[in-house]
């Protein structure tokens, strides 16, 4: 969904010290090298066999981690980048400087907004006109944000779902979170909005704020959704006997949502079972943020970490559970490191004086990894996260060292509009 299409042309990134791919099955690439031309990879590979003759752009890595940009699949925003309950501004462009360089929406709500009111008609028109903001408008300028998501209210016909896809809107927000949600008032809607390909979240837990619904494991799975929402709570999770028959009973290609500000002692229950299963591709994340829980910049980052060091999940599979998976579910062309995809990728290491060798190590230890670079479609847009850890390494671009070590510009700004002219 590229709004602004001044490509920096052809980027060579090299010095890479391990390269992750985001696929959940592929793990680490056997690769130091990736050439990126107008936004999108075109190859990969060893240095010494590729051609970077006719690069306008050279990113050195210096031995760092490379890896997909991470995605929050769980968000519940405003029409623009404000969260009105925590009053936050600009929590969107913060995500972006951590390395989130893609966010869902689970369903707009503000003050007033009409999911909680049931409103058919503004929950339509909320969808349509959320879904259009967000095609004309990337936080910070480069985050690519998929709005619109529709809240299902009774009295939606199917000529409604006809005429939100027509407009665009592909996401139903998590039944259960606000307007109906009982199986006999929303079956037919979700048969409507899967006949127009419309990606359909459940709302798994107690309710958690007014107009929530309380949903367990009958409800949730007569929803037969692609995602099952929050399945650790939101913040409060379900009782485990309802969590594993959803867990045991749910169409294999599904997926398991976890948010960061959920119950992490039930998703470090639930990981060890579905591991058991050989199912660890079906695991993805959220944050459930801002509203309500406040911005968490780093929460995808945070959940990748947590699943390394308290769950001993593979650092590359981890990785891939806050990148790849999501990107497989909602059929996103980023989230791997791949020929054809969007250039969405990080170069992220250890932070400095900290122990171990590179980003994936620290992983292994919870300890908090630094990224030194985020670039999206192909244009380097930050070199760290308002607050984030300094990291060990730093990139050169065409042969210039690059990194802020003014605390003014580290902590609090400001905001660059891309590295490579």
């Amino acid at each position: 969904m590229p709004i602004d299409k001044r490509y920096p042309g052809t980027v060579v990134i090299k010095g890479i010290g391990t390269l992750v791919s985001g696929d959940y099955r592929k793990g680490i690439l056997d690769a130091d090298s990736i050439i990126v031309k107008n936004g999108y990879i075109t190859h990969i590979g060893k240095e010494k066999d590729l051609d970077f003759s006719s690069a306008d752009h050279v990113i050195d890595v210096d031995g760092q981690v490379v890896c997909p940009g991470f995605i929050d699949a769980h968000v519940h925003n405003t029409n623009d980048d404000y969260g009105p309950q925590t009053q936050t501004v600009n929590w969107m462009e913060c995500y972006l400087w951590y390395g989130i360089t893609t966010i869902l929406s689970e369903g707009e709500q503000g003050p007033g907004y009409p999911r909680f009111f049931d409103d058919p008609i503004g929950a339509k028109a909320t969808a349509i006109f959320c879904k259009r903001v967000f095609d004309n408008f990337r936080p910070g300028g480069f985050l690519k944000f998929h709005g619109g998501a529709v809240v299902l209210q009774k009295g939606m016909t199917e000529a409604d779902f006809k005429e939100m896809a027509d407009a665009g809107v592909w996401l139903v927000a998590e039944i259960g979170g606000g307007g109906a949600y009982l199986p006999e008032d929303v079956l037919d809607m979700v048969g409507w909005a899967k006949k127009y390909g419309f990606k359909i979240s459940t709302h798994i837990g107690p309710s958690s704020i007014p107009g929530s619904a309380p949903v367990f494991a009958d409800i949730a799975l007569a929803h037969a959704p692609h995602k099952f929402a929050h399945i650790n709570g939101g913040s409060i999770a379900a009782p485990w006997s309802e969590i594993q028959r959803i867990l045991d009973e749910s169409d294999p290609s599904s997926y398991f949502e976890y948010v960061a500000v959920g119950n992490q002692k039930m998703a470090d229950r639930i990981t060890q079972y579905v591991l058991k299963k050989d199912q660890g591709h079906r695991i993805m994340f959220g944050s459930d943020t801002p509203t309500g829980q406040g911005a968490l910049p780093n929460g995808i980052q945070r959940m990748v970490m947590r699943m390394a060091a308290f769950n001993d999940v593979p650092p590359p599979q981890a990785i891939a559970m806050g990148t790849g998976n999501t990107a497989d579910l909602f059929g996103l062309n980023t989230g791997k490191i791949e020929v054809g995809r969007e250039a969405d990728i990080l170069a992220i290491d250890v932070g400095q004086d900290a122990v171990g060798k590179d980003a994936l190590e620290a992983m292994t230890m919870d300890d908090t990894f630094g990224v030194s670079m985020v670039m999206v479609d192909g244009q380097v847009v930050s070199l760290k996260g308002r607050d984030g850890r300094p990291t060990r390494r730093f990139i050169s671009i065409d042969g210039k060292k690059m990194f802020i070590d003014n605390i003014n510009e580290y902590l609090f700004g400001p905001y660059f509009p891309g590295y490579l002219h």
